[in-house]
């Protein structure tokens, strides 16, 4: 029987929310969804992430 591996995106360290393996906050990542911008726009302003 095959096994199923998850996948995790966000870590929580240092009192927050942080896009796992990465310096990026999730609260940067939200404060730019609220303000309107695509993903594809909040991709190009952290090279790091993926539209995954």
């Amino acid at each position: 029987m095959a096994t199923i591996q998850s996948k995790t995106y966000i870590e929580y360290r240092n009192n927050g929310y942080w896009i796992a393996e990465t310096r990026i906050s999730l609260d940067s990542i939200i404060h730019r969804f609220f303000k309107g911008l695509s993903p594809e726009s909040i991709r190009e302003s952290f090279p790091l992430l993926t539209l995954e």
